[in-house]
């Protein structure tokens, strides 16, 4: 497997569009977006050769909104002028495909019971970004402990009825499983971020998703797609200074210098 760009800088408005040619993959990303990183680790588990481009969000080139993704956003992946976007629709497109290396099973069921871990998810969305809202209106006492609280619940049920097995999505890593790193990922940067941390991952509390977060983690396909905890500990704390996530202005090629 040849995943090619993941550490290169962004491109930005007035940059001209890299020539792709006849049957390379390209995956056009963003080092630090959680949803981008979904695409990327999934090419890389399926073993694809692939391109990848990065884009700066707050001044994308003309060509990429006008031609690969109307909202100007990542991921998208490009392959022989059909391009497609979106984190969750773009992995069934790779396993479409590149049949031989699908990860959501065949069997009718056991896809079901995949994302029907997904759907058990949907309340640790909301918990989870209220780890940025603890940074952005710099919360304090009762208001910041609620948001703490809250995640920590919706925690305490994954681990009890979500994760049932090594891997969310049985003996080995599946769509769900790459599906949340992303975030999970996150959680365990906040853990260092935030001033008290939050406590994931936690072998006393957690003792499940803490050792799937360290199982996963170390597999192979994982360490070159994703950020050094340093540099992604600096992105985030961009956000600090500003009451506005509109305001920030990220250094997306941070760590690259």
């Amino acid at each position: 497997m040849v995943l090619t760009g993941n550490d290169t800088k962004v491109l930005k408005a007035g940059d001209p569009e890299p020539p792709l040619a006849p049957g390379v993959a390209r995956i056009y990303s963003m080092r630090f977006c959680p949803w981008a990183e979904r695409v990327v680790l999934y090419a890389a588990a399926k073993g694809i050769d692939a391109e990848v481009v990065n884009i700066d969000l707050h001044s994308q080139p003309e060509w990429y909104k006008a031609k690969k993704h109307p909202k100007g956003q990542v991921p998208c992946f490009e392959k022989d002028g059909k391009i497609v976007y979106e984190s969750a629709i773009i992995p069934e497109y790779l396993d479409g495909i590149f049949p031989d290396t699908a990860i959501l099973p065949s069997d009718p069921y056991e896809r079901s019971q995949q994302r029907l871990v997904m759907e058990q998810f949907q309340p640790f969305w909301m918990t989870f970004y209220g780890l940025f809202v603890i940074v952005k209106e710099q919360l304090q006492g009762e208001a910041r402990q609620a948001k703490f609280k809250a995640l920590e619940g919706v925690i305490d049920n994954i681990e009890k009825n979500v994760l049932k097995s090594d891997y969310f999505g049985g003996s080995s890593a599946g769509f769900p499983d790459w599906m949340l790193f992303p975030f999970i990922e996150r959680l365990s940067l906040f853990s260092k971020f935030l001033d008290p941390p939050t406590p994931f991952p936690s072998e006393e509390r957690w003792p499940k998703l803490s050792a799937w977060w360290a199982r996963i983690s170390s597999v192979p396909e994982v360490q070159p797609c994703i950020q050094p905890e340093d540099v992604h500990i600096k992105f985030l704390e961009a956000y600090k200074a500003v009451k506005e996530y509109k305001d920030a202005k990220p250094d997306y090629d941070m760590g690259l210098h």
